[in-house]
C-alpha cells in the first residue's frame, strides 16, 4: 500500500464528474457523455469524505497496512468495507485517512456499466491543494473546514459549525494556527456564500496581517482542478479497470470489426491487382539489371577489394593496436628511447629495440610492461652496454620481446571478405 508523504502531481485525466445528490450522475445524463470515449474522473463533494488521524506504532512496511486497517476500523461509524479508504503520512507515527462512503458511488455504477468505461481516478477536494504551506478554509453547506498544510502535507484540520463559525474561526486563527502563515485560501463550494465569505476574509486579514488571502469560488469540477492530490485511491481504480464492457459496447465493437474486415478484404483485392502489374514490370526490369550487372563485374571486384581494405583498417582500430602503442609510450621512461624497428607478428609477440641511460632504467620499464593488462610475459633477450665516444650511442642497448595475452589483429577470413 503506497503512502504519500507530500502532494504529488498526477496526469490530466479528462473530464471531472461530481458524485452525490447534486452531482452529474443525478437524473438523465447527456447521451454525448455516455457515448464519449474521453477519460473521466470522479470528484467527491466537499464535506462528504471522512477524515481521520490514525496513530499506529512504528512497524515495518509489510505490517503497516494491517496496523492502519485496525486503527481505521475503530475510528469510523460503519464497517470499514462500506468505505473507500486511502492513507497519507503525517509523521513517523501519525497517518491521515480519507474514507469515502460507497453510497456515493451507487449512481456511478450504472453509468460505468452503460458506458463500458470506468473512471481513471477519484479525488477528494479537501486533499487537493495549490499551495505547500498555508491554510485552506472550505465553506461547505453547514460548516467551515480549516485545513493546515505544511511541506505539501495536510497535517491538521478542524470542522467548525456554521452557527458559530465566525467567532470560532477567529479563535482558531488566533490560538490554533501559527502566526507566520504566509498564505490563506478561502474556497466557497456553492458560489452563494457571499454574506459569509466577506466577514471570513476580513477576519483572516485582521488576525493574520502578513498572510496573502485568496478567495476561490470556482467549482471543484472546473478546469485545472485536481492537478496535485494526497490520496489517489489506487485500489478502487484498479478494481474498476477490470469492469466488462456493456452489451451496447460489445455490439458496436462487433459491427466495427465486421466493417473493418470488409474494408481489409476490398483493399487486399485492389492490392492484388496492383501487384500483378508490378510483377510484370519487375520482370522486365530484372532482365535489364542482369545486362547491367554483367557489364559491372570489374567495378564490383574493385569495390570488394576496397571494402576488404577498409575492414582491415577497422579491425586494426577495433583491436586497439594504436591504443597499445599509446600505452607503450606512456609506460616508457624519459631515459629510454626506441632505436631500430618495432615488430608485431600475428601470434601477438611484440619485439622492440631500445637504448637506455642505465641498466636500472631497463628493469623499471620491464616491470611496468609486466603490469599491463594486455601483456602476458616479458622477455629481455639481450642487453649491450655501449661506451662509445659519441653521446648519442652511449648507454645500454637492449632488445625486448613482449608476449601479449591475445593477438591484436587477425587477418579476415575468406567468408568475412
Amino acid at each position: 500500500m503506497p503512502l504519500l508523504s507530500a502532494v504529488r502531481r498526477v496526469p490530466h485525466t479528462g473530464k471531472l464528474l461530481l458524485l452525490g445528490a447534486a452531482g452529474d450522475f443525478v437524473g438523465e445524463i447527456d447521451r454525448k457523455l455516455r457515448s464519449s470515449r474521453r477519460a473521466y474522473s470522479l470528484v467527491v463533494p466537499a464535506g462528504q469524505t471522512v477524515l481521520r488521524r490514525l496513530s499506529i506504532p512504528d512497524v515495518g512496511r509489510r505490517k503497516r497496512g494491517e496496523a492502519l486497517r485496525l486503527a481505521a476500523e475503530a475510528s469510523v461509524a460503519k464497517p470499514l468495507d462500506q468505505y473507500l479508504t486511502d492513507y497519507w503520512r503525517i509523521d513517523s507515527e501519525q497517518y491521515g485517512m480519507a474514507a469515502i462512503p460507497r453510497d456515493l458511488l451507487v449512481d456511478y455504477q450504472g453509468f460505468a456499466d452503460d458506458r463500458g468505461q470506468a473512471a481513471r481516478r477519484i479525488q477528494v477536494p479537501e486533499l487537493t491543494a495549490d499551495l505547500k504551506d498555508g491554510l485552506v478554509l472550505w465553506i461547505i453547506e453547514d460548516a467551515v473546514m480549516a485545513c493546515v498544510w505544511h511541506a505539501g502535507t495536510l497535517i491538521d484540520w478542524q470542522v467548525i459549525p456554521r452557527a458559530n463559525g465566525i467567532v470560532a474561526l477567529e479563535q482558531l486563527l488566533r490560538h490554533g494556527v501559527a502566526p507566520d502563515v504566509g498564505q490563506v485560501v478561502i474556497r466557497a463550494v456553492h458560489g452563494k456564500e457571499q454574506p459569509f465569505l466577506e466577514p471570513m476574509t476580513e477576519i483572516c486579514q485582521r488576525v493574520l496581517p502578513k498572510a496573502v488571502v485568496r478567495v476561490l469560488d470556482d467549482p471543484v469540477t472546473g478546469r485545472g482542478q485536481g492537478d496535485r492530490v494526497l490520496c489517489t485511491f489506487d485500489a478502487f481504480v484498479a478494481e474498476q479497470s477490470y469492469r466488462p464492457a456493456s452489451g451496447a459496447r460489445r455490439r458496436g465493437a462487433a459491427a466495427a470489426t465486421l466493417v473493418l474486415l470488409v474494408a481489409v478484404g476490398w483493399f487486399g483485392y485492389l492490392q492484388l491487382r496492383d501487384l500483378e502489374s508490378q510483377a510484370a514490370r519487375a520482370e522486365h526490369s530484372a532482365s535489364l539489371l542482369k545486362m547491367q550487372a554483367a557489364r559491372s563485374a570489374r567495378i564490383a571486384e574493385r569495390v570488394g577489394r576496397l571494402t576488404r581494405q577498409v575492414r582491415t583498417m577497422q579491425a586494426l582500430d577495433d583491436n586497439s593496436v594504436v591504443a597499445l602503442l599509446d600505452d607503450l609510450a606512456e609506460l616508457m621512461p624519459a631515459s629510454i628511447r626506441l632505436v631500430g624497428q618495432l615488430q608485431l607478428d600475428r601470434r601477438g609477440v611484440l619485439s622492440l629495440d631500445g637504448l637506455a641511460h642505465a641498466e636500472r632504467d631497463i628493469s623499471g620499464f620491464v616491470g611496468e610492461l609486466r603490469r599491463h593488462p594486455q601483456v602476458k610475459k616479458v622477455r629481455l633477450q639481450s642487453v649491450t652496454v655501449n661506451r662509445g665516444q659519441e653521446s648519442k650511442d652511449e648507454g645500454a642497448r637492449f632488445r625486448l620481446q613482449v608476449q601479449l595475452r591475445a593477438p591484436l589483429w587477425q587477418p579476415p577470413s575468406e567468408e568475412q571478405t
